[in-house]
């Protein structure tokens, strides 16, 4: 199973680093939340991983394979960023994996289009999407935001069911939603990762 390293990560913002000489490692079957406050480089490193910020330096190796070229990196990674990022013509089912067509907020709903949705049910449109993707390793940031504690249940319900051929990594700001599916959190200070206990 996929097993990834990152090294030595230095990310500057107008020569300030964001992010310094950070370590992090993930593998398929762990969920790992990633915490810290806001505005100190959690979406950043996100967005690193997946590509589409690149970083001063930057270590990758995934297995015994290093990976150098960040257009690579999409291979083996998927992001589901903050913001709505499908055109607005898409329709539910373009994007929705038929897994999910008999939830109650979806079903009979498919030749709707996605942005007539609710924010939060946006998002969570998103964040299945994403999951179902190839990539083993999946950078999921705020996917419970605007949720209701019904579907945050659902959704660590699917993301458990996920962990089993994918590693995933979380950005999180609400206290305790994945406490009992993580496998560790991780805190993003002064452009360090930390393992909390």
């Amino acid at each position: 199973m996929p097993s990834l390293v990152i090294d030595s990560l230095v990310y500057q913002l107008n020569h300030k680093p964001l992010l310094n000489n950070l370590y992090f490692q993930l593998e398929t079957g762990e969920i790992v939340e990633l915490i810290g406050a806001n505005g100190k480089g959690k979406s950043t490193f996100l967005q690193v991983l997946f590509g589409t910020k690149k970083a001063q330096y930057l270590y990758m190796r995934i297995d015994q394979k290093v990976i150098r070229k960040p257009r690579h990196f999409q291979r083996y990674f998927a992001l589901k960023p903050q913001f709505y990022m499908f055109p607005k013509q898409l329709r539910l089912g373009n994007i929705l994996p038929k897994a999910y067509w008999n939830w109650p907020e979806f079903e009979g709903k498919r030749q709707e289009k996605i942005h007539a949705f609710a924010t939060g049910i946006q998002q969570l449109i998103q964040t299945l999407f994403v999951l179902n993707l190839p990539q083993p390793f999946i950078l999921l940031d705020e996917p419970f935001a605007g949720l209701s504690p019904l579907l945050q249940e659902r959704l660590c319900t699917v993301l458990t069911e996920k962990r089993k051929t994918k590693g995933i990594l979380i950005v999180n700001h609400l206290p305790d939603c994945l406490s009992t599916i993580r496998t560790r959190q991780v805190q993003l200070e002064n452009g360090t990762l930390y393992t909390n206990k």
